[in-house]
């Protein structure tokens, strides 16, 4: 028992040493900063917008509108159900990056 609680103190001391030398990195971001932006490297094609109305419309939703924002493929769309949803997408990679119901 006293071997399995050292061994926890251990990790956790650990863990908590290399929180400061990663905490100056994300100081400077703000909160959520570069969380639902969408880099994309010089030369990257992007998909056309019409590629993600596909993907969506595959799934059963309707999709009212998309546009580019932060870099970002922005949609939104209803289901059958009449539930209003809106999704960001990678411009290159097509990877849902978030999604959340609209209200």
């Amino acid at each position: 028992m006293r071997k399995t609680l050292l061994t926890a103190a251990l990790a956790l001391g650990a863990t908590a040493a290399a929180l400061p030398t990663t905490a100056p990195a994300m100081a400077g971001e703000g909160r959520n900063a570069g969380l639902y932006h969408c880099r994309v490297a010089p030369g990257e094609t992007r998909l056309p917008a019409e590629a993600i109305r596909r993907t969506l419309e595959e799934l059963g939703y309707r999709v009212d509108r998309i546009r580019m924002d932060d870099g970002c493929y922005d949609a939104r769309a209803v289901n059958d159900s009449r539930i209003p949803i809106e999704a960001r997408y990678h411009p290159v990679t097509g990877e849902l990056v978030r999604a959340r119901l609209r209200s």
